[in-house]
């Protein structure tokens, strides 16, 4: 497959493609639009994507047959720390077989007994917060989440109680998302990452706690009452009565703790600083206003998807939104650019939570936990979780912005976050 192949795309060299997606992918992606169309090719980190911008496109991905659309091969580049018997990274029939088995830890009826974690984790860090000077959210978004993720999957009390495993897990996950792995990656790909001896010591470091609590879970008397996440897993089994090997429920754990919170925090840590612009929005929250909390949520998430795209490689040839693409080609359908079309969204970079009051977010127009088969397991839990965490904050606190314009987009690995951190100011109701 050659790029000539492939849609028209920028025609500037790969490494200056690379940078400018890396330190403006907004403004890069909107860019490419406007020269190329809702179909174009970009060269950006050592890949070639074909980014898709139009529902049709999209509909046709979400909709294929995921034996065409590989999901898992798309995304290696994340193998360093998750690994790679996931339900991220495999695909085809192993992928289906996976997702039934992973499935009920995230059933709807289970949100209950998760939301009170959630309340308990946000009231904690909230009698923490210093009030009256400037603070980045997302500090303390992330504080949340990774309590939240790791008393969900490990069922325990306190994530203090897990000690060694915590402070590793957050050390390893600093490390892989910081300017140093950046650019290791940039240069030489995941190998840069998974051949470094810092991330190797660092890694084994987390790969011991987490075989070791696993090892403690598979021994304990009471492992069939109990329902925590990785409870369930180890109690898991297919049509055969086959269950999960070791290896597999490490690379899902490390897969749920890292994507279970650092876009979770991102997506609040959004949201708080959109909020503190629109004291109305604020006090609606804070009257605990029907629905309003999910439409705050799916409006954030509209204008700032956490993932800027999601990538499938194609096992053979296909027609995606009228260009026939050849087998080997990686799509990727681009909530960044989808979200903001002004034809589906008007005023499209306005905070606008009313746009989804009472109303479901539009098929193949809003995809920020991807489609189809490879929609995210977690999407019900992470938009309950930003629901319950908004709604503890703003009936505490009220929100003022620290400056009066926005932030810019800036990175954390691959999840887009508030450049200086979404820097407000609480204050007491």
């Amino acid at each position: 497959m050659t790029v000539q192949q492939l849609p028209r795309g920028p025609w500037f060299p790969a490494a200056l493609q690379s940078a400018w997606y890396g330190l403006a992918p907004l403004s890069f992606f909107d860019a490419a639009r406007r020269r190329y169309g809702d179909v174009f090719t970009v060269r950006v980190m050592g890949m070639v994507w074909t980014v898709l911008a139009v529902p049709e496109a999209v509909r046709d991905v979400f909709t294929g047959d995921p034996a065409v659309l590989y999901s898992g091969e798309a995304n290696l580049a994340l193998r360093p720390l998750i690994g790679t018997r996931n339900l991220l990274l495999l695909d085809g029939s192993e992928h289906l077989h996976r997702r039934k088995l992973m499935l009920p830890p995230f059933h709807g009826e289970r949100m209950q007994a998760y939301r009170a974690i959630m309340e308990q984790a946000t009231r904690r860090e909230l009698d923490a917060w210093p009030v009256g000077r400037p603070q980045g959210a997302l500090a303390h978004m992330q504080a949340i989440t990774f309590e939240v993720i790791l008393r969900a999957v490990f069922g325990v009390a306190d994530a203090d109680s897990l000690g060694p495993l915590a402070t590793r897990m957050r050390a390893v996950l600093d490390w892989v998302q910081g300017p140093q792995a950046i650019v290791r990656f940039a240069l030489r790909g995941p190998e840069g990452i998974i051949r470094h001896a810092r991330f190797q010591q660092m890694n084994a470091a987390v790969d011991e706690q987490v075989f070791a609590e696993i090892a403690r879970r598979r021994a304990a008397p009471d492992l069939d009452a109990r329902e925590d996440i990785l409870s369930l897993l180890l109690l898991a089994r297919d049509d055969a009565g086959r269950g999960l090997e070791d290896r597999d429920v490490r690379d899902e754990l490390l897969t749920l703790l890292t994507a279970g919170h650092e876009t979770t925090a991102a997506t609040l840590a959004w949201a708080i600083h959109f909020l503190a612009r629109d004291p109305s929005a604020q006090e609606r929250l804070a009257a605990r206003t029907p629905g309003f909390a999910d439409a705050v949520v799916q409006e954030t998430l509209r204008l700032r998807p956490p993932i800027a795209l999601v990538a499938r490689v194609l096992k053979a040839p296909l027609t995606v939104g009228g260009h026939a693409l050849p087998a080997g080609a990686i799509v990727a359908p681009a909530p960044l650019l989808i979200h903001r079309d002004p034809a589906i969204y008007p005023d499209p970079a306005a905070f606008r939570p009313d746009r989804f009051l009472d109303r479901k977010p539009p098929a193949y127009r809003w995809i920020p936990f991807g489609g189809g088969v490879r929609r995210c397991i977690g999407a019900a839990f992470a938009q309950t979780e930003a629901r319950v965490v908004l709604e503890e904050v703003f009936s505490r606190f009220r929100a003022r912005a620290y400056r009066r314009r926005r932030e810019a987009i800036g990175r954390r690995g691959i999840v887009l976050i508030p450049l200086r951190g979404g820097r407000i100011v609480l204050e007491p109701r």
